[in-house]
């Protein structure tokens, strides 16, 4: 009989195509059972040869070989044929799509259903072929929607699991594997599922808030779908002293396990554990939905293959066989075992089987075979195993050596490493080294034992050569470090010493042990720090300090003189972040911030390597030139500036344009820079200072320019909704890109020139194709639109291949964009601030965002994961609120507090806060007292609530605003028995102080809005909006009696005078107007700010007008006249509040200098400065090394000194 046997031509790959059908797990056993009766009948148990198979069975021995390899695709026929010939029926369950190891290599790349993450290879695979065959029959089969694989640490059930997905994956829509072994949070985890599930149903990627929110969506896909989800390690979650009961914290998993379990849906979980979860006990039935298996070890046969691959060894069958019963069979365990025997015995299972004859206890766990191995290692290989715990993920000999403290075992590193490897205690991938979890988990614990008896002892060790902490580590491995290692430890050593003072003091007693070398002081100060224990005042001099994260500590009055501070973190004095770009070679990211300053960080390190000062006003954008040696930034003071990164000088100040300049760009050459601002027009430079074109056509503010990759055209973007494209030669204007229904934020094109990309304040991204963008006005322009965004599109990117395209956006998300099908497949929405700005890496790797909450955030391009964060302190001012006595005035900051001060000038008291509220919110951009004085109003610490404090008592009354966006505003009324709150949801609220009942929402304004003000009577409110108006609404019956128009930048201040009659307001455009209500016409514009005007304060008797602006001064101006009395100078940030006192003699002012100024509104003159104590006031870092200087400016600047 002849065989189909499919022939390849030519030396090509069979696994170029795959076809046909394999033996399923299930197919082969009953084969094998059906061969084994026929074997024992016909030749007593003796094996069939190949040949007399083929000639049984009419297949050629080359389709036996194919049949029995399982790998390659052959014709169902002849599987009937080999069927039939042993008496059985080929069914459907008895054959799957074949897997090659092709497919088995690049899985995840292949196929876009399928998420491996970072599951194992299993090419090396070893027997279990009956425990496949009863998961295929459970979960194909039968359909069990959940299924246990259970067995001791080292069995293979990773291994198994892995294999059994690779040969069911065909049978699923999707598969979503995910390990455990770093103890995610279910949320988390239910997050990472649905990132991955969301997109490649065509859904927007928005993850849901709540836990019971995901849930839901996550039986929504296991219903509709056939789904296979697999998560390894369920033990790690599980309680070490309660059989099947979840750790604290894990409870939530054992409500997936039932929800899965008892909820009809057509898809598949698959766990691996050491333990049977209790869940999983109860709903386990053997004709159930929910089956369990136990996992053996070995065959024999199948264990000698494992010491086959190790190498060469020498016994008999029985010894053989007596060797790995001895061991159970246990995979992991021979591995070991095999190495050891390799290393010590010459290959001999006789000699190993006389050393375990001499009275060494029975293996009965991997543990313990773990430990007698572990025990075994010389000291420097217990350390490198005790690093690479700490690492929780696969690193390099670099990376090791690294944080190795000892220069000989920096050196060793290598050697350690390959030992280990033989010792099979370390696997390999690539160049990376990894612990499996089973020897992860019992290493780790070791570590947290080890360091525990250390610190009991005081007998230091490993607490000096190892770090708990690696604080410049990725987020989510330093997030893991601090769940499992630095967590337990302080649980251990509080259920040892029995109070946090007792641990306080056995570590301040370590401290003054004064090691030279080493971590003891950074583990030290970590747990203090993780314990919450007040560090001001601490003596740290001379100490070394490595890997401390001192990031938001209050360090005031600590001695670090003398001390090696490599490797700690601090914070920064990062303003609100709003530009940023990443060096052409990847190494340096860049921000510009709201204080007018420039920061470069190294990325690896997070070092603060220089900070640029010069600007005067927001530095809306920056950029590198294309060798990476200079930097062009750009600031609402009206300058560009060129400068050299190597330097930190300031090279070149590039002036002309009138307003804020809101963009620079580089041509791709680096011989050009284009800048565009509040004056309309777009400029052309070359880099010695020279503009070569003013470009004019826009009818409003210019927002984005970015040059061509041929260099030959420039495009920008408007508010006046339109998009221009530019000959950079002659300057002429090659088309108009017109589509947008509100201003363009951003624009960007691809690497490739092939698209242009917009942002803009209608929410949406279009991405433009065609001719015209080679100047081809014959042409119309391809325009597809990506909708997601429910805000302002800030900023986009491409990534350098030009497949995805990122956006940043005012309601505080990034999304990914695939540009092949225009669809979202990733939405990260850490938070609910503003992403201002973002640039992806050169290599494609890296994506950095800054954003309005002072944070600067790295983030894997592919993955979505927080890899860095760079986050600013500053407790600049932001709001003030006079006390309606008079006596006292609040005052609202960046760093989370709210402060209360006596209105004194006597010099004589101290300049500092007499009472403060801490966490009292996010940002405290707004404050207000209660008629009565006995209440303070400030929006709240999730920017969404409203928070009320009791200024006696400090007791906090917070609640839901109802806003969906950020509150910005919050105001009593004059009776004080309503509230006001304003948010960039575009609404006004008034609510009912007594019962916050939502008296008004108050509609209309078309973008968020910020500034309100109540009228003397508290009939009428003004709420000033982005849109660039001013509204006047009736309380009574919520109607909006005027609109006023006039200014063209958004609003940022209102207030009416005494009489009700007149209003002033200060927008962003620099100007204030003062309005007539009756009429709703503008009596008068105020000139002379160079900056945004962000507060305005109108003096008791409404003769006088004070403006804050960004140009770091205030002016005082006569209302009647509109004259400018005074300006006020001192401030060195810009101006955020000011406020004058009830008799009008004094001027308060706050900025985001910190400080807060009392003046004298007669003369002018400052009458005196508070300022609260700052995060490091006092702290000594005189003779500190391992900081650069720009790090040390900025400790100086959060009050750090050097005497």
């Amino acid at each position: 009989m002849n065989s189909n046997v499919t022939k390849f031509r030519g030396g090509s790959s069979p696994y170029g195509r795959v076809r046909g059908v394999i033996l399923s797990p299930l197919g082969w056993q009953r084969f094998q059972a059906a061969k084994g009766q026929a074997e024992a009948k016909e030749t007593w148990g003796k094996h069939l040869t190949q040949e007399e198979l083929s000639d049984r069975t009419g297949l050629s021995l080359n389709t036996l070989a194919r049949i029995f390899k399982r790998e390659l695709g052959i014709d169902r026929q002849s599987l009937e044929y080999l069927f039939r010939a042993f008496g059985l029926e080929l069914t459907k369950t008895d054959f799957a799509s074949p897997i090659t190891p092709l497919d088995a290599l690049s899985m995840q790349r292949a196929n876009p259903q399928q998420d491996w993450d970072n599951a194992a290879d299993v090419s090396v695979f070893y027997g279990r072929e009956t425990e496949l065959a009863q998961l295929w029959q459970w979960i194909i089969s039968e359909q069990c929607r959940v299924v246990g694989l259970l067995g001791i640490g080292g069995i293979g059930k990773s291994t198994i699991a892995i294999k059994a997905a690779l040969q069911m994956q065909a049978e699923f829509e999707m598969v979503v594997w995910r390990s455990l072994c770093n103890a995610p949070p279910l949320d988390e985890l239910l997050t990472s599922i649905l990132k991955f599930f969301m997109p490649i149903q065509g859904e927007d990627p928005v993850i849901p808030t709540t836990l019971n929110e995901k849930f839901s969506k996550l039986m929504q896909y296991l219903r509709s779908h056939r789904c296979l989800l697999i998560l390894d390690n369920v033990e790690i979650l599980l309680h070490s002293e309660q059989v099947g009961q979840w750790r604290l914290g894990y409870e939530d998993y054992g409500q997936l396990l039932r929800t899965i379990g008892e909820t009809p849906h057509k898809s598949c979980l698959l766990l691996t554990s050491r333990e049977k979860p209790r869940e999983i006990a109860l709903m386990s039935d053997e004709d159930g939905v929910v089956r369990s298996l136990l996992l053996s070890g070995l065959t024999p046969d199948d264990g000698r293959a494992i010491f086959r691959k190790k190498g060469a060894f020498t016994g008999s069958e029985a010894e053989w066989n007596t060797l790995i019963n001895y061991y159970g069979g246990n995979p992991l365990a021979l591995k070991l075992v095999a190495s050891a025997t390799l290393d010590l015995f010459n290959g001999s299972i006789a000699e190993v089987l006389t050393y375990l004859d001499r009275g060494i206890s029975i293996f009965e766990d991997i543990r313990d075979l773990l430990g007698r191995q572990f025990d075994r290692l010389p000291n420097n290989e217990q350390r490198a195993m005790f690093w690479q715990a700490i690492h929780r993920e696969p690193v390099s000999i670099a990376e090791i050596r690294e944080n190795v403290v000892d220069l000989v075992c920096q050196q060793s590193v290598p050697n350690l490493i390959n030992s280990l490897l033989r010792r099979s205690l370390l696997e390999k991938t690539d160049k990376l080294f990894f612990l499996q979890p089973v020897v992860m988990e019992f290493v780790t614990e070791r570590f947290i034992q080890q360091v525990c008896r250390e610190f009991e002892t005081s007998q230091i060790d490993f607490l000096r050569t190892h770090a708990l902490l690696r604080v410049q580590a990725k987020d989510y491995v330093r997030e893991t470090q601090l769940r499992l290692i630095v967590q337990p430890v302080i649980e251990r050593l509080l259920s040892r010493f029995g109070s946090v003072s007792a641990i306080e003091a056995r570590a301040r007693q370590l401290l003054m042990q004064r090691q030279k070398s080493g971590y003891v002081a950074g583990n030290l100060i970590n747990l203090l720090v993780q314990l919450q224990v007040d560090l001001c005042g601490s003596n740290f001099s001379g100490l070394v300090v490595q890997q401390a994260d001192l990031r938001q500590v209050n360090l005031a009055g600590v001695n670090f003189q003398n001390a090696d501070l490599s490797k700690s973190i601090f914070s920064e004095t990062l303003g609100i972040a709003i530009s940023i770009d990443i060096s052409p070679d990847g190494q340096i990211v860049a921000v510009g911030d709201s204080n007018g300053l420039v920061y470069l960080w190294h990325i690896t390190t997070t070092q603060l390597l220089a900070t640029f000062e010069g600007h005067t006003g927001w530095v809306w954008s920056i950029a590198f030139s294309p060798d990476g040696k200079t930097l062009a930034s750009c600031s609402s003071d009206a300058s560009v500036r060129l400068w050299d990164v190597q330097s930190s000088q300031c090279l070149r100040i590039f002036t002309g344009h009138i307003g804020c300049v809101w963009s620079v760009s580089f041509s791709p050459n680096g011989q050009r820079l284009a800048s565009g601002g509040d004056d309309q027009t777009v400029r052309v430079w070359n880099l010695q200072g020279q503009c070569l074109h003013i470009l004019q056509g826009h009818t409003k503010n210019v927002y984005s320019v970015h040059f061509s990759p041929d260099n030959q055209t420039l495009a920008s973007g408007s508010k006046d909704t339109s998009i221009r494209l530019w000959d950079v030669v002659n300057g002429n204007c090659l088309g108009v890109l017109q589509g947008h229904t509100d201003g363009v934020r951003c624009v960007r094109y691809s690497p490739d020139g092939q698209l242009l990309a917009s942002g803009s304040h209608d929410r949406s991204i279009r991405l433009w194709s065609g001719q015209l963008h080679k100047g081809d006005r014959q042409s119309k322009p391809h325009v597809k639109v990506l909708h997601g965004h429910t805000n302002w599109v800030w900023s986009i990117a491409f990534s350098p291949n030009g497949d995805i395209l990122a956006s940043g956006s005012d309601d505080g998300t990034l999304r990914f964009w695939n540009l092949q099908d225009e669809q979202c497949i990733n939405v990260i929405s850490g938070d609910t601030n503003e992403v201002f700005a973002i640039a992806i890496s050169g290599d494609g790797q890296l994506l950095a965002s800054a954003t309005q909450d002072q944070t600067v955030r790295l983030w894997n391009l592919q993955s979505g994961q927080s890899l860095k964060t760079l986050r600013g302190y500053n407790s600049g001012i932001r709001s003030l609120s006079l006390s309606p006595n008079g006596q006292m005035f609040a005052s609202g900051s960046q760093d989370e507090a709210i402060h209360l001060w006596h209105l004194q000038v006597d010099n004589n008291l101290p300049p500092r806060p007499y009472k403060t509220f801490y966490k009292a919110t996010n940002w405290a951009s707004s404050v207000s007292f209660s008629p009565d004085g006995q209440t303070l109003a400030t929006n709240g610490q999730d920017r969404l609530s409203i928070s009320v404090w009791d200024v006696q008592t400090g007791h906090l009354n917070q609640w839901s605003s109802g806003h969906t966006e950020p509150v910005k505003a919050v105001l009593f009324n004059p009776k004080g028995q309503t509230l006001a709150s304003s948010s960039y949801d575009r609404t006004v609220r008034l609510w009912d102080v007594q019962t916050h009942k939502c008296l008004w929402v108050l509609r209309g304004h078309e973008s968020g809005v910020w500034p309100i003000a109540f009228d003397p009577s508290g009939q009428r409110l003004a709420s000033g909006s982005f849109d660039h108006t001013i509204r006047l609404w009736d309380l009574q019956t919520g109607e909006c009696l005027r609109i006023l128009q006039g200014h063209a930048g958004g609003l940022y201040a209102v207030v009416f005078d005494p009489s009700g009659q007149r209003l002033a307001s200060g927008s962003f455009d620099h100007t204030i107007r003062l309005w007539d209500l009756q009429t709703g016409k503008c009596l008068r514009v105020l000139q002379g700010h160079t900056g945004g005007v962000w507060t305005l304060a109108i003096s008791p008797d409404g003769q006088t007008l004070a403006s804050g602006s960004n140009d770091q001064t205030i002016r005082l101006w006569n209302l009647q006249t509109g004259q400018c009395l005074q300006v006020l100078q001192e401030h060195t940030r810009w101006i955020a509040s000011v406020v004058f006192s009830f008799d009008g003699q004094i001027l308060l002012s706050g900025s985001h200098d910190r400080t807060i100024k009392l003046w004298d509104v007669t003369t002018g003159r400052c009458i005196k400065t508070l300022m609260a104590d700052r995060l490091y006031e006092g702290m000594n870092i005189k003779g500190a090394t391992g900081l650069t200087e720009a790090q040390k400016d900025t400790l100086k600047a959060l009050g750090g000194i050097e005497h």
